[in-house]
């Protein structure tokens, strides 16, 4: 029995969220947490999709695409099927989704599953797709999960390192070997991305004369940071990572709860920590050597609600057949 297994790396925001609003950078970088799918072919004429971890399910009729079994998710990959079916005959078959990306943290796990899902899929029904291919119909499936994406989560997703976002366009960094580590720290409490976007917004509108210096601030830690990146310097990147946290305290996306995670891991020894994503709420990152991470990693666990310890990926997007 034919079976095609791919998977996508998660990402975090490393430095610069919200202030790209602005036109600023930033600089996201994918982790080794994935999302993986496989399909197999079966005995049914129908094309059933199956999240392990979360119970959702979906079935399409292959020919004309009509969703004949549904619990309301999972539909942003009807948009990938129509995509491939434009290039190819839609198939039946069995595909499993398994996550080590947690939902709604951040991490671009919506993303990591559009690109898993089109690498698995098209393989499965003979297409050679380009990276550049299975990242821009991947893009189309998060359009149906967020609006107005700025294609940060699928293009990290498909060709993991790291990648400076600005005004648009991506340009891939160059990175040397950091095999230190980083924390996802989940503070438990629930986040709205679109209430702390048009928070700042607001904030931004009452002071712009005393704003745009913060928002300059924050371009220049990215620049510092490129060059960071491809030393490989982690001191210094954490020390940009504590400089950036400031800056995002100063326009009003922490609180205390992300206050209390960031001075943990600092205090234990972490090279550097900030809010990771939208702020007032979800999850901070820590940056930690080798010879700390455990301890870092044991004084934030008697404090947050999830805990993740990744590595960068290099790889992006995989695929196996057997």
């Amino acid at each position: 029995m034919r079976v095609i297994r791919a998977s996508a790396p998660g990402k975090i925001i490393l430095f610069g969220e919200h202030f790209v609003v602005k036109g600023k950078p930033a600089i996201a970088v994918a982790l080794s947490p994935r999302i993986h799918v496989l399909v197999r072919e079966w005995d049914n004429d129908k094309l059933m999709v199956m999240s392990r971890d979360t119970g959702y399910r979906i079935v399409f009729e292959p020919d004309s695409l009509e969703v004949i079994e549904s619990n309301g998710e999972l539909l942003q990959l009807k948009k990938i099927l129509e995509e491939l079916k434009n290039k190819k005959t839609i198939k039946p078959a069995y595909i499993e989704i398994t996550s080590e990306i947690p939902v709604a943290a951040g991490l671009g796990s919506s993303a990591s599953l559009a690109v898993a899902f089109t690498a698995a899929y098209s393989k499965y029904i003979g297409l050679e797709l380009s990276r550049e291919e299975i990242s821009r119909i991947a893009f189309e499936a998060e359009k149906i999960v967020h609006g107005k994406p700025s294609g940060i989560d699928n293009t990290i997703a498909t060709f993991g390192g790291a990648i400076l976002y600005e005004k648009g366009s991506f340009t891939r960094l160059r990175v040397g070997e950091i095999k230190d580590y980083f924390i996802i720290a989940d503070t438990g409490v629930p986040r709205s991305t679109r209430k702390a976007v048009l928070q700042v917004l607001n904030l931004y509108e009452k002071y712009p004369e005393v704003l745009k210096h913060v928002y300059n601030a924050a371009e220049k830690i990215v620049r510092e940071a490129e060059k960071a990146l491809e030393r490989a310097d982690t001191v210094k990147i954490g020390e940009l990572m504590n400089i950036n946290h400031g800056l995002l305290s100063a326009i009003g996306v922490s609180g205390l709860e992300l206050e209390q995670l960031v001075h943990i891991a600092r205090r234990s020894g972490a090279l550097g920590s900030k809010i990771t994503g939208a702020g007032i709420g979800g999850s901070i990152i820590a940056l930690a050597s080798r010879d700390k991470v455990d301890r870092v990693y044991d004084a934030l666990r008697r404090h947050a609600k999830r805990l993740i310890k990744a590595s960068i990926d290099w790889e992006g997007v995989r695929i196996e057949e057997k």
